[in-house]
């Protein structure tokens, strides 16, 4: 993950991006205030004079580099993916990583897991859902990024180079993160006692998709 493609998909979202230090501080301001708002409220509740409120920055700060609420939602949820893809990216720069591809499958739906419940706002707007019935720019779509990422880094330690196609290792994952996120969403709205079953099921959704590739290639062998 380079600094070029973070700063190109936080562009798409963003009105500018800032470019000394106070601005950077304002910015990562008002995303932590959107997080810790909607810990508490839905995204209709939400309003740009609130989010600034709780930033602490003027209304005029806000404006100068998000032009509305929606775009300040979505750069949030770019920002929990890069994060949760650095997390990724550092278990599998270590030797704790599983050495074979369900293991390291179920850490890294551990690591998403452990973020729902530790990082204020991460998921509770994911990816590139649709808000007032519009996408962003592809660019910005935290699918494309999220399974393109995780299929690199998957394919290098579990695959034979070019075996499968980086096309089939990505179109996998990307079935399995949205195939997930929607299980997932459920899990937050089914009563505490079936959530787990839930989650069961959308772990298991992932294996059954992903092994359709890394199990074909191991029988390839």
């Amino acid at each position: 993950m380079t600094e070029d493609s973070t700063s190109r998909r936080l562009a798409s979202v963003m009105r500018r991006q800032p470019v000394q230090p106070r601005g950077a501080a304002t910015v990562a301001a008002i995303l932590d205030a959107c997080a810790k708002l909607l810990t508490d409220h839905d995204y209709d509740e939400l309003t740009t004079a609130r989010i600034a409120e709780r930033a602490g920055v003027p209304i005029g700060s806000f404006y100068q580099y998000f032009p509305d609420k929606r775009s300040v939602v979505h750069a949030l949820t770019l920002r929990g993916m890069q994060q949760y893809v650095a997390e990724v990216e550092r278990l599998f720069g270590t030797d704790d990583v599983a050495l074979d591809w369900r293991g390291a499958v179920n850490q890294v739906f551990g690591v998403y897991l452990r973020m729902l419940d530790e990082v204020p706002g991460f998921g509770r707007v994911r990816f590139s859902d649709v808000i007032d019935n519009r996408r962003l720019d592809p660019e910005a779509d935290q699918y494309v990024f999220m399974a393109a990422r995780l299929g690199e880094l998957f394919a290098a330690r579990f695959c034979e180079p070019g075996e499968p196609s980086a096309d089939t290792v990505s179109l996998a994952f990307r079935m399995s993160v949205e195939a997930a996120d929607a299980l997932l969403k459920l899990a937050e709205r089914v009563p505490q006692e079936r959530r787990e079953h839930v989650l069961l099921a959308a772990h298991g959704v992932v294996m059954q998709l992903l092994g359709e590739v890394f199990d074909a290639e191991q029988r390839a062998d």
